[in-house]
């Protein structure tokens, strides 16, 4: 589950501020490459074990299994190697699913309300370096714009995002020609995760014990 996803349950347990942005920030801090010091408040670190929870939970579900499983053979199916088909695969479905979930004006607001001084008086760490301090407010100000989240309702946005996320993985990387192979897929994925989505979210939006 993506870092929206993580915000939209972690609401039915706490709509703390603090707890939102301890749920968001194991997908937050890999999107900026900011490195972590000790948490702020013991709300952040039980958003945090409730991330953990939520992510086990969720990748067992039958609907996401089936989803990722399906869009993996279709990749490979398009020329995608192994490596790079399972991985736009898992990610791509948290993608659209995110996209999905945001049209939930509550949990929409929750989120916006936990990054309200995220990067400043209400930041969930004590940075250790200078960069990752900058890196995390910069996130944080990209995400209060909104667009992001948006984003994940359009194919094209969500291929870059893709591509970008697999570049970091060698093994995963996409080839000469997957790009587009991709970009041509996620159409179908997109409906296929909105025709999903009563499985995906079962039992998500419900609290989940921290």
């Amino acid at each position: 589950m993506n870092f929206f996803g993580h915000a939209a349950v972690a609401r039915q347990v706490d709509d703390d501020p603090a707890f939102l942005l301890g749920a968001m920030a194991p997908d937050l801090l890999a999107m900026c490459g900011a490195i972590a010091g000790a948490a702020t408040s013991p709300k952040v670190s039980a958003g945090q074990a409730h991330h953990l929870l939520v992510d086990a939970r969720f990748h067992a579900t039958a609907a996401f299994t089936s989803t990722a499983a399906w869009a993996a053979r279709a990749l490979m199916a398009a020329g995608l190697p192994r490596g790079a088909a399972r991985g736009a695969a898992h990610v791509g479905v948290e993608l659209f699913l995110d996209g999905l979930l945001a049209r939930d004006a509550g949990a929409r607001a929750a989120y916006l309300r936990s990054l309200a001084g995220a990067e400043t008086t209400r930041a969930p760490f004590l940075w250790g370096d200078p960069l990752s301090a900058r890196r995390w407010g910069a996130l944080v100000s990209r995400l209060r714009e909104g667009t992001i989240l948006d984003g994940y309702r359009d194919p094209d946005f969500v291929a870059a995002r893709l591509a970008g996320a697999l570049a970091r993985r060698p093994r995963l990387a996409l080839g000469v020609g997957d790009a587009e192979a991709l970009r041509a897929f996620l159409p179908a994925l997109e409906q296929r995760v909105a025709g999903e989505l009563p499985g995906l979210s079962a039992g998500l939006l419900a609290p989940v014990a921290s």
